[in-house]
């Protein structure tokens, strides 16, 4: 057994990240014995690992939102951010990067722009734009501006639109 050097949680020797917490563990980092390598390139070289609940997300990976009641999934890109929300004809209120009015936004209460997504180093922060019907993260009511941490197989609630998260 190793014990991760960041939240001292035991795991398997042949491992390569906690199981608890996503961190680097010292068997995945054989080449640092010499102190002019550099970590970034040991981190490039490791191949990251999925578990349900996982934080990570790297560079390639996309966000599916799998829509509950409809059965329709939807791929975005997360580049810095985005705001999802529902297209609409107001002047002055900006238009949200993903329209969710195919998925019955408006009968379900989401805001024109409900949710902000964006990417924070190797993970995924959502944030509630102060909307009218609130969103909930796994059953938890998000307070407005207050960014949460989004994990892989999370369940969202925009209003009553109810979405599964996946990281593909």
């Amino acid at each position: 057994m190793q014990i991760c050097p960041h939240c001292s949680k035991e795991n398997p020797d042949t491992e390569a990240y906690c199981y608890a917490c996503g961190h680097i563990l010292p068997a995945a980092l054989p080449g640092l014995t010499d102190s002019t390598t550099k970590l970034a390139d040991v981190y490039e070289s490791l191949e990251p690992q999925r578990r349900w609940g996982t934080a990570y997300f790297d560079r390639k990976s996309r966000l599916q939102l799998a829509f509950r009641d409809s059965g329709e999934s939807l791929n975005l890109e997360i580049a810095q951010s985005l705001v999802l929300g529902r297209f609409h004809r107001e002047p002055g209120v900006e238009q949200p990067d993903v329209d969710l009015t195919p998925y019955d936004a408006l009968e379900k209460g989401v805001s024109r722009r409900h949710l902000m997504v964006s990417r924070e180093h190797d993970t995924v922060v959502v944030m509630d734009l102060g909307s009218a019907n609130s969103t909930y993260l796994n059953g938890q009511r998000l307070l407005p501006s207050e960014p949460r941490i989004l994990r892989d197989n999370d369940e969202l609630r925009l209003g009553r639109l109810v979405v599964r998260v996946t990281f593909v």
